[in-house]
């Protein structure tokens, strides 16, 4: 009687194994999908100042405008005001650290040989890529529509 209900288990297996998702994968499906488009500087916030208090730049006190592109084939560039500044790649993944911890996902971008990975969220058509754990900025981008 128990060998009736083994192609049974098997089964059931295989449907479950099939049906379920990883949530690290759906959050990087999502994040590939979002970022693809235009996207404009709004400002840039540096917390760690010798002053303390906070240091804000955005396209009105620097005098340009940038802008980055994010293509499907996983390229970016980027612009200031309407010449090709730099461009690389991008791609997500997440940093397995030696204790065993997982960071949230971050965006990598390489531009020649130089490779450098951010916190980034999304708000709507906001994009912040946040650096403020290694005394960089907060950088928001609005997408340009």
């Amino acid at each position: 009687m128990k060998i009736r209900y083994i192609p049974l288990f098997v089964l059931s297996v295989l449907l479950l194994s099939f049906s379920c998702e990883n949530k690290e994968d759906i959050s990087l499906s999502e994040s590939e999908r979002h970022i693809i488009g235009e996207w404009n500087w709004i400002e840039s916030v540096y917390y760690y100042t010798i002053s303390g208090i906070p240091y804000i730049m955005n396209p009105d006190t620097l005098g340009f405008a940038i802008t980055c592109r994010f293509e499907a084939d996983g390229t970016y560039k980027v612009y200031r005001d309407a010449f090709l500044d730099n461009m690389g790649i991008y791609w997500f993944e997440t940093i397995k650290y030696e204790n065993g911890t997982v960071s949230p996902l971050r965006l990598f971008t390489q531009e020649d040989e130089y490779t450098k990975s951010v916190n980034f969220s999304f708000s709507g058509d906001t994009l912040i890529l946040d650096e403020t754990e290694v005394d960089g900025a907060k950088r928001v981008f609005v997408r340009n529509h």
